[in-house]
């Protein structure tokens, strides 16, 4: 496919028409289309691992992040996963938030550097705020209401809650929008500010996770049935829409090479619908790889990135583009 190079604040393409997933004609903008929350056909099926031994599980346990789960005590079946396919996405891009921001110089020039600090302020504006969000958001309004209707969840021990983790993310992309309105430049006390806060958030957020993968999977093992949990998902995946699969599923996929054996990881991708799959490996993921991850890791790079997203095809009917 054809890659075109992108600007700092890319303008979104326009279209007079779009189309459905189903193929049916979208009138009207299709830049709004591709805006708003579309519908996601349901998944194929369900994960199935039936696991006999350690030697067929479909997991890789050292590769796990997470400190309740590994190789002393290895996932086994869906109540471990459903946690883990967005946890362990969401622990590597905090990792590599902090890293990132630990690299950043207080005295740098922003004559030369100051694609440094935007990148990383425009990534996490873009993508990791609302990834967390909407994450956080699926968790209080939809999965844990469902647990809530034949098992009761404990109170929390340790862990900072939903309200509290989101405050922590708002303050940091409030520092991020100020250094996108200052493009970059005069960004020493912002620089500092992300220093102080990045660490701290990145704590609380492990520490809430860690209690949410200790306290669901027995929850969901003596009340549920995968097939139950299916049709959660599906609620959460027609919330998130087109747009949500785009910020988070490249992470995710990206996760799960680390921590799942190849054919879990195809079976991953074998239960999105066709028209999903296509869009996840044809064009978000290589943009993942071309236009976010470089944002976000912008300060630890040696010089500044070229950012490509895959190109459009340019006709009116153009799949990935309407959406």
């Amino acid at each position: 496919m054809p890659v075109r190079q992108i600007s700092v604040q890319e303008q979104e393409r326009t279209s007079s028409s779009a189309v459905n997933l189903d193929g049916s004609i979208i009138q009207g903008d299709a830049s709004s289309k591709r805006r708003s929350s579309g519908e996601i056909p349901p998944l194929k099926d369900s994960l199935k691992f039936p696991i006999q031994d350690s030697s067929s599980s479909p997991f890789i346990p050292d590769g796990l992040t997470s400190s309740v789960y590994g190789t002393d005590n290895p996932p086994e079946d869906w109540c471990d996963v459903g946690l883990l396919i967005p946890h362990e996405a969401l622990r590597r891009e905090m990792a590599a938030m902090v890293d990132s921001v630990s690299a950043l110089k207080k005295d740098y020039d922003d004559s030369v550097d100051d694609w440094r600090i935007l990148y990383f302020a425009e990534w996490y504006v873009d993508s990791f705020s609302k990834v967390v969000h909407s994450h956080h958001q699926n968790e209080e309004t939809i999965y844990f209401p469902w647990i809530q209707t034949k098992a009761s969840m404990p109170e929390k021990k340790m862990a900072k809650d939903h309200g509290e983790l989101i405050e922590m993310i708002n303050n940091i992309k409030a520092v991020c929008d100020f250094i996108i309105t200052k493009e970059g430049k005069g960004c020493s006390n912002d620089i500092e500010k992300l220093q102080q806060q990045t660490p701290i958030f990145e704590k609380h957020m492990l520490e809430h996770l860690k209690e949410e993968e200790e306290m669901v999977p027995p929850l969901l093992r003596e009340n549920f049935t995968q097939e139950e949990e299916d049709k959660c998902l599906q609620k959460i995946l027609k919330r998130e829409g087109l747009s949500g699969l785009r910020n988070f599923v490249p992470p995710v996929h990206f996760a799960m090479q680390q921590w799942a054996k190849p054919e879990f990881v195809e079976e991953f991708l074998a239960s999105m619908p066709g028209p999903i799959r296509s869009l996840v490996e044809g064009y978000y993921i290589p943009d993942y790889k071309t236009s976010i991850c470089p944002k976000r890791d912008a300060p630890k790079l040696k010089s500044k990135p070229t950012l490509s997203k895959v190109g459009c095809c340019k006709i009116s009917f153009c799949f990935p583009c309407a959406l």
